[in-house]
């Protein structure tokens, strides 16, 4: 089943809402909308990265934090550099996730983009330390379902760990039955001790815009640390055997894509680095 099926079921699960608005409302730009904006249906970005001759930590920060300088569109909402961190990834390259208020603001910041000759030479200038394919990027219709902030505050240094779950829906089912499986999971994450998560924890789902995608939809977890997500894994294990049911019953999933992450843009803090 392709993800055109799957366009609307966000509006059949009840969110926690962070603001006061409806579940259809747009995100108020005005405002920095960051990726604790639970209540919005987001349009993000992923761009595959590859390393250059001159990459380095080092000159990683100084390329992002000349990239933040640029004058980034209003409409961007946040922006995560995603590094490998598993031999059994088959996503072996870095990835650039850019969160955007819709798909139509992200298609004319790219425009205003390619004819900004600032840009342009930020890109000559830091070729050798890293590039990436944004003409080839994949774009997804993106909602956190679950309050991000349950179990504590993301790490003040923009650190995290994450792993990315790709998923197809099983013969038969469909939106609805989805919706049923995600409320499945926040009951069981409204069960969990928050001292035994041991912190930060939240996650997304993604799903593809492209109607071909082989892919229906992604799971995005995102935990404070390595040692977050292997506690995370843990009472996963331990005590989710009937919500994983649930949750397999309506989908088929592959093994995770695990990544060091990192916050390269947030709107409420614009010289974050």
């Amino acid at each position: 089943m392709k993800k055109r099926n799957l366009k609307i079921f966000v509006l059949a699960v009840p969110f926690l809402i962070l603001a006061a608005c409806s579940k259809t409302q747009e995100p108020d730009t005005s405002e920095a909308v960051s990726w604790d904006a639970t209540n919005y249906v987001l349009f993000n970005e992923f761009m595959e990265c590859v390393p250059g001759t001159d990459f380095s930590q080092e000159a990683l920060d100084e390329m992002i934090a000349a990239w933040r300088d640029l004058g980034l569109s209003p409409d961007l909402l946040g922006a995560w550099g995603y590094a490998p961190a598993s031999e059994d990834n088959t996503l072996t390259n870095g990835e650039w996730e850019l969160s955007w208020s819709s798909q139509e603001a992200a298609d004319l910041a790219w425009a205003d983009w390619m004819d900004n000759s600032d840009a342009q030479e930020w890109s000559d200038k830091y070729a050798s330390v890293m590039q990436c394919d944004g003409e080839n990027r994949n774009g997804f219709e993106f909602v956190f379902p679950y309050d991000p902030y349950k179990f504590g505050q993301s790490p003040e240094d923009g650190s995290f760990a994450a792993n990315f779950i790709p998923c197809t829906l099983n013969e038969g089912q469909g939106q609805e039955e989805l919706s049923n499986a995600l409320i499945a999971y926040n009951n069981w994450l409204d069960g969990l001790d928050v001292d035994a998560v041991g912190g930060f924890y939240a996650y997304g789902v993604y799903f593809p815009v492209d109607p071909e995608s082989e892919v229906d939809y992604w799971y995005g977890n995102f935990h404070i640390n390595m040692d977050g997500m292997q506690t995370g894994m843990g009472l996963w294990e331990n005590t989710g055997a009937s919500t994983r049911a649930v949750l397999e019953s309506t989908g088929t999933c592959e093994n995770p894509e695990i990544f060091q992450g990192k916050v390269f843009y947030d709107p409420s803090n614009p010289d974050f680095s």
